[in-house]
């Protein structure tokens, strides 16, 4: 098959699969999730309220198929109403929920996301702002960026689309040689130096995945999950109580979880956190390794996040109590102390939000964690560290969502125009390229022959596995004749974004203000897969500790 064929297959729209025999439930497809709702169906509807709306566009019928009787007078009533009120639309405001056309007005007068705006707003550590606009150069042309355009419309060159393949690899392996030495089956020669086109094509998705160490540490911390069935948390199911145990390994392995004997102050800082599971499990871990000493207060937890959510941390550690018999326990929820700092990490001041980390450490020791912190988000929660990173003993995050990350917010510009500038050999690094890089991350989660049907394969149960539509990946693949594949050129791309990260936490956020070595104060920053991709395929973890 020809490349320019395989490139109009990926256009072909994915086919609509049959409903699930004996589907109850609402009969809309979502292609990005690709399944059908499952909310309840209204009643005399095959759609629920959500999706009413599809009725008047004429996607389908509005009978459930095994009601063939007249609807009653209600029902016909109901739809009038409907008719009279206009289509549904986005709310302005907050576009997660609908309303009716005709609302539109007065409803932006009451809705709720607009008073939840207000008031964040006028809490003292909102500005506006202050956390975007990432760090560094932006390079040649640097608002030459394609962050607004999607599809066709942002189509890179071919021939600048293969130049970029061949430096994120030549990049790549310059920073991570062992991939070239699994390659060439030299790997008693892991600093291997040739990375000329002949040897980069024959790198595959293997080598690109090992060249990374997998440290998975759950089997060290098997005990949370016994504590966390006790307290009844709602950690997520197997798979994220797995990546909950594998990250908390890693915080205790570089020493930030403190020893028995330890009464200084620890803090917390969870960023996106969501519900703060993450937050929640290293806290009380804290609290359980200093339970019995006397001296030691309880475990500060702070919970960034911009939005409410269901089932959250400080619901469960607020009702526990402790006893004798926790004295064992691997997680001590009744010694932490929890506050919830509800802004979009764009906006939250880190200084004026936690006074504490903006003073001198002296007895208290804080640490930052993260868990899945989508895309910019990494890049916004890092630089929101600067005013305060001083005080921050240690930062470990699990990236992902790689393909929103977005050129003018990346921490990592000075590291990426150096880096493709030089051992990349471009003439020039734009932020079109980088958005190019941005979405071939994508093709790390996608299956062998999703590219065929032009389809994502996304993991329902992980709501991390976003995609973006991945523009010429096997195009440019193909023509090259690459040996890592789509997938293997599109992780490359993920680590690279992330090194970009580690070295702005090395070189510029916990910057060194000591003297010499002896004074003890410089940071190591690292990469790791925390879990198999088997996991989640999004199982980078960026390490940085002060030693």
């Amino acid at each position: 098959m020809s490349s320019q064929s395989t490139h109009d297959n990926a256009k072909t729209p994915q086919q609509q699969p049959q409903l699930p025999d004996n589907w109850d439930r609402c009969h809309a497809y979502n292609e990005k999730k690709r399944r059908y709702c499952r909310q309840m169906p209204a009643p005399n509807q095959i759609y629920c309220g959500n999706h009413l709306h599809l009725i008047e566009e004429g996607v389908c019928g509005s009978k459930r198929p095994s009601d063939d009787a007249e609807p009653s007078d209600d029902v016909k009533r109901n739809s009038k109403k409907r008719k009279d009120r206009g289509a549904r639309i986005p709310c302005p405001i907050d576009p997660s929920h609908m309303i009716f056309e005709s609302a539109l007005a007065r409803h932006v007068l009451v809705c709720p996301a607009a008073k939840e705006r207000e008031e964040t707003c006028s809490r003292e550590y909102y500005q506006e702002g202050t956390n975007t606009g990432g760090f560094g150069d932006l390079g040649d042309e640097g608002n030459d960026t394609n962050d607004a355009v999607s599809g066709d419309e942002a189509t890179t060159d071919l021939d600048r689309a293969q130049q970029l393949a061949m430096a994120v690899l030549r990049v790549f392996c310059s920073l991570f040689p062992s991939a070239v030495a699994r390659s060439s089956n030299q790997k008693d020669n892991p600093n291997n130096d040739d990375l000329s086109d002949g040897v980069l094509v024959n790198v595959t998705e293997e080598d690109i995945y090992n060249a990374l160490p997998e440290i998975d540490l759950s089997s060290a911390e098997e005990g949370i999950a016994k504590d966390i069935a006790k307290h009844r948390v709602k950690a997520g199911g197997s798979r994220h109580l797995h990546q909950l145990q594998s990250i908390l390994g890693h915080v205790r392995k570089n020493g930030l979880i403190p020893a028995a004997d330890d009464d200084s102050d620890y803090s917390v800082v969870e960023m996106g956190a969501g519900r703060g599971m993450l937050g929640l499990v290293t806290a009380s871990a804290m609290g359980a390794a200093q339970a019995q000493n006397a001296a030691s207060s309880k475990v500060k937890l702070y919970l960034v996040e911009r939005s409410g959510t269901r089932g959250k941390a400080e619901t469960k550690i607020r009702t526990a109590s402790g006893d004798a018999s926790q004295g064992n326990d691997s997680l001590r929820l009744d010694r932490v102390e929890v506050s919830r700092i509800k802004c979009d990490l764009a906006h939250v001041h880190m200084s004026t939000a936690l006074p504490f980390l903006a003073k001198e450490a002296g007895k208290r020791r804080s640490i930052v964690v993260a868990k899945h912190l989508c895309g910019s988000g990494t890049d916004l929660a890092l630089k929101s560290l600067r005013d305060v990173a001083r005080s921050v003993d240690g930062c470990v995050m699990a990236t992902c969502c790689h393909g929103l990350c977005t050129w003018k917010d990346y921490v990592g510009r000075d590291c990426f125009l150096g880096l493709f500038r030089g051992i990349g050999d471009l003439s020039a690094f734009t932020g079109g390229d980088f958005d190019q890089l941005k979405r071939w991350t994508s093709a790390s989660v996608l299956e062998d022959s999703d590219h065929k049907r032009g389809s994502a394969a996304v993991d329902d149960e992980d709501e991390h596995n976003v995609v973006v539509k991945s523009q010429n990946i096997y195009l440019v693949v193909n023509d090259l004749g690459l040996a890592c594949g789509g997938r293997g050129l599109g992780r490359a791309c993920q680590r690279l974004i992330d090194y970009g990260r580690t070295e702005y936490i090395r070189k510029h956020l916990f910057r060194t203000k000591a003297t010499s070595c002896a004074e003890k104060d410089f940071i190591t920053s690292s990469l790791c897969h925390y879990c198999s991709s088997d996991i989640t395929p999004q199982n980078a973890l960026i390490i940085a500790k002060r030693c």
